[in-house]
């Protein structure tokens, strides 16, 4: 019988976007329309899907802030609890210095990886659709 489920390997569609967009630079017959769309993707990918940790802000504590560490789907969203959905845009968020907004985004492995492959995918669909 087949699972109901999804595939675990879905989980992480974008990094096939991505190795589409850093395979096709070398490629004359990928037009900038293209390269739009597919950075589109991997941002969207990036921001509201990619599997990481949570990163919001469970408490500080004498100027130390530590962070939750729960599954989330993307950089942008929290993880299942209530508060932490949207707790990035809310007035905590805007509150802290850069250090403390970006430590959140490189909380684990998996969120270093999205980071990383979002700021390379962008940079190489700029190049794409100026080359």
């Amino acid at each position: 019988m087949a699972s109901r489920e999804k595939s675990k390997l879905w989980q992480y569609w974008g990094y096939g976007v991505l190795a589409v967009l850093l395979l096709s630079l070398g490629n004359n017959a990928v037009g900038p329309g293209l390269y739009a769309v597919l950075v589109g993707l991997l941002i969207l990918f990036v921001l509201f899907q990619a599997p990481v940790y949570c990163g919001a802000i469970n408490r500080k504590r004498s100027g130390v802030v530590e962070f939750c560490r729960n599954n989330s789907a993307g950089l942008v969203l929290g993880c299942h609890l209530r508060q932490h959905k949207w707790q990035k845009f809310g007035r905590d968020w805007w509150s802290l210095g850069w250090r403390e907004k970006t430590k959140g985004i490189w909380t684990g492995a998996s969120a270093k990886l999205a980071t990383v492959s979002g700021v390379v995918g962008t940079v190489t669909g700029v190049i794409g659709v100026f080359k």
